[in-house]
């Protein structure tokens, strides 16, 4: 799971192409968190490798707006979300928002250059949801399937799933988590959670 996510923050790493189309509000998303990053990369290489707080302020500035983890909390939980307490869903979330922080800040140290392509898309009016489609490339390499599922939140879109030649990040997380709420209850989930993230610092 942590390779996959890893990849996925490289992938948010490169300046993106549109291939002749200008970019619809869910591209311009993922175009301003690589511009964003980009920057960094640019300016501040030298805190990425030797601040770790400055790296984990960098992921909660820039990554986490962007992503709608109230929506991957429930549909990660799946039943188990419908049955918890509202104490157990703010703590499995507010774990589950650690774990993207500490992860992101794990892969920025991984990237990479790469040439992203937007696939063309549609978006109609009042249209609450969208798959932003990408072609990653490297050097001498071939494309890579790369798709954002996006929804629109408060008046902007958000990411809420990433999926990697078909391979859902969303879905890798709901088999992981699951398994250990069946096993352990939803109370075992969240000490092994935190637990986690605690090593992880």
């Amino acid at each position: 799971m942590l390779g996959l996510v890893a990849l996925l923050t490289a992938h948010l790493s490169v300046p993106p192409i549109a291939i002749g189309q200008d970019l619809s509000p869910p591209q311009q998303i993922i175009q301003d968190v690589s511009d964003g990053l980009m920057r960094v990369l640019r300016e501040d290489r030298d805190l990425l490798r030797t601040d770790p707080d400055f790296v984990h302020r960098l992921v909660d500035r820039l990554f986490l707006p962007n992503v709608d983890v109230s929506r991957i909390s429930a549909l990660v939980l799946g039943p188990h979300w419908r049955e918890a307490t509202p104490a157990q869903r703010a703590t499995f979330e507010r774990e589950l928002k650690r774990l993207l922080i500490q992860t992101y800040a794990t892969a920025l140290d991984r990237l990479s250059t790469w040439e992203l392509r937007y696939l063309p898309m549609r978006l109609d009016p009042g249209q609450t949801r969208a798959l932003v489609r990408t072609e990653m490339w490297q050097p001498g390499g071939s494309p890579v399937a790369v798709d954002y599922r996006m929804v629109m939140k408060d008046d902007r879109w958000v990411a809420y799933d990433v999926l990697v030649e078909g391979v859902s990040l969303l879905a890798s997380y709901r088999a992981q988590f699951t398994e250990i709420a069946r096993r352990r209850g939803l109370d075992g989930l969240l000490a092994d959670l935190s637990a986690r993230n605690a090593t992880r610092r």
